[in-house]
């Protein structure tokens, strides 16, 4: 295994220019903060791989997404970690079980890839990624990986931490560590004028709240059964470019991301309605919903949430996802109408 490998023999090509990054930001309308300068400078180097971390909002995807399109080539791929998961897991079924081929699949024509949202929580995910990094981190392909989380952090349950430490010292020893830690959480500027940022969190999600954002409720001869990865999901509507499913449905059940990406490749717009008091859901579907929230940010879908409490009391508590952090941030981007909401002027 060669540890200590630095970057492929087409590294030369993907190197960039670090005045993409400025020049990009200030076309935004902001300047890199010095935590994002040295991430800019680690990205545009091609010598190492990358782990970058932080706290949600402080721009971390959008380095990632700057880098990747700015690449002079078309031998990348840029995935959510977890989306790639599922990817996997089918190709070592065809592989017959052998990881290294699989990857070849997956990974064979590529020079860089990018994961995002790269996070280890459950210790089954746990014992698959310890086989898989060494498998990975061993090709001729440089890898960055973005996170909520310092690699110290990962797998957090004292139970099973451990025997996740030979991985973490893998990830410290063959990655360059970079904490994207600025003072400014951009989603909390948000203008709210398109995708995931146009969306609206409503409660109680009255009958008229839902009229005066020019929705109307599914009748029930709407009601059908999807089956975006292989197995059911109940929807109340699906049909031009809108989907309308009650929490229970999306996250009472064994859904997993892999439905959630399936479905958000198919419907632009979503509403996601009776949703209850997230203290008192379950830790499963909760975390199922933290999960769909991801899905839903990370492609640009534009949401509707119909909730019986306000977003405030929503996402403060105890008995929350893990990456509470992260969803309220995102959650923050949205407009939020209360019980008042037929006085207010609201364009859908």
């Amino acid at each position: 295994m060669r540890w200590s490998r630095r970057a492929s023999q087409s590294s030369r090509p993907l190197q960039l220019d670090p005045a993409v990054f400025v020049t990009a930001a200030e076309e935004l309308g902001f300047t890199l903060d010095d935590a994002q300068r040295r991430a800019v400078a680690a990205l545009a180097t091609a010598d190492r791989n990358l782990y970058l971390w932080g706290p949600a909002g402080r721009g971390k995807s959008w380095l990632m997404a700057t880098y990747f399109a700015a690449l002079p080539t078309s031998r990348k791929r840029r995935i959510h970690f977890h989306e790639f998961f599922g990817d996997l897991h089918l190709a070592i079924r065809r592989n017959g079980n052998d990881l290294s081929a699989a990857l070849g699949d997956l990974l064979g024509a590529l020079d860089v890839v990018c994961f995002d949202e790269f996070h280890v929580h459950d210790p089954a995910d746990g014992k698959f990624i310890a086989r898989l990094l060494p498998a990975l981190l061993d090709r001729e392909i440089r890898v960055i990986l973005t996170s909520n989380y310092p690699p110290q952090s990962l797998l957090p349950n004292p139970l099973f931490h451990d025997d996740f430490v030979p991985t973490i010292e893998l990830i410290e020893r063959t990655l360059t560590i970079v904490a994207v830690d600025g003072p400014v959480d951009y989603r909390t500027i948000s203008s709210h004028e398109a995708g995931f940022a146009a969306g609206f969190w409503v409660s109680p999600g009255s009958p008229s709240q839902v009229e005066h954002l020019g929705l109307s409720a599914p009748d029930p001869d709407e009601r059908t059964t999807l089956a975006p990865a292989g197995h059911p999901v109940h929807v109340r509507r699906a049909a031009d470019g809108w989907l309308w499913i009650e929490f229970t449905d999306l996250c009472g059940r064994t859904t997993a991301p892999v439905d959630y990406l399936a479905l958000a490749g198919e419907f632009q717009k979503w509403v996601i309605s009776d949703i209850p008091d997230l203290r008192t859901a379950g830790r499963e579907p909760a975390q199922r919903f933290a999960n769909a929230i991801d899905v839903l940010y990370d492609r640009d879908v534009t949401p509707v949430f119909l909730a019986s409490t306000t977003l405030d009391f929503l996402t403060n508590g105890a008995h929350l996802p893990l990456d509470m952090g992260r969803i309220r941030s995102r959650l923050g981007q949205l407009s939020c109408i209360g019980p008042d909401a037929a006085e207010l002027e609201v364009t859908p």
